[in-house]
């Protein structure tokens, strides 16, 4: 019976870190697959869960030096894979076709009953997180958020400033934050991504 050396992940990541192609190529077979489920759960794409493993790889690649210093590489892998995810899902939400996506995001069939039932909760959150502003935060953070408008827009439907609008904004952004920072789960992550933080 062949000897199998046994796995080591501390030094694969240190021969990463020297540019050893072979311990980058064992990694990256051990936790594609964990990777790529990351993509598909958060942008229910196949194309793009498999964009954005590849993308979570190169960045690791890229960043090799600073591997020998990470204490739980699997925490970390997977905190940069929600991290582009994530990212990639907060750049395509604010866009001109933003409520289509979200609206097929959101209607996905695939997405299990347990899940359906945490979305109706999250809009719950996020709407008593916006009717607890003051009249003039909230009327910004609706006319930006919900109906597209720029600060220059808003300003004149409001009859204010820029300065002031955007002042508002940031205003509103940190009380709906404060808000929502005591629930801790993934699908509220991306609810914080697409709605609340400035594009």
């Amino acid at each position: 019976m062949p000897f199998v050396q046994p796995y080591n992940e501390q030094e694969l990541l240190l021969r990463i870190a020297t540019g050893d192609h072979l311990a980058y190529r064992e990694i990256f077979e051990r936790y594609w697959n964990k990777v790529y489920a990351i993509g598909l759960r958060l942008s229910k794409s196949p194309e793009l869960a498999k964009d954005l493993a590849q993308e979570t790889f190169i960045k690791i690649w890229n960043n090799r030096d600073k591997l020998p210093a990470v204490t739980n590489f699997s925490a970390f892998l997977f905190t940069v894979a929600r991290h582009l995810a994530i990212d990639h899902l907060r750049k395509k939400v604010f866009t001109t076709n933003n409520e289509d996506y979200l609206v097929e995001y959101f209607s996905d069939e695939t997405i299990t009953p347990h899940e359906k039932a945490e979305y109706k909760e999250l809009e719950k959150l996020l709407n008593s997180a916006v009717n607890n502003l003051p009249t003039q935060l909230q009327q910004v953070f609706r006319l930006s958020r919900f109906e597209g408008l720029s600060h220059a827009e808003i300003a004149l439907r409001m009859n204010i400033t820029r300065i002031t609008s955007k002042s508002y904004m940031v205003r509103a952004l940190y009380a709906i934050r404060k808000y929502l920072s005591q629930y801790n789960n993934e699908q509220f992550t991306i609810i914080l991504a697409v709605f609340i933080y400035l594009p």
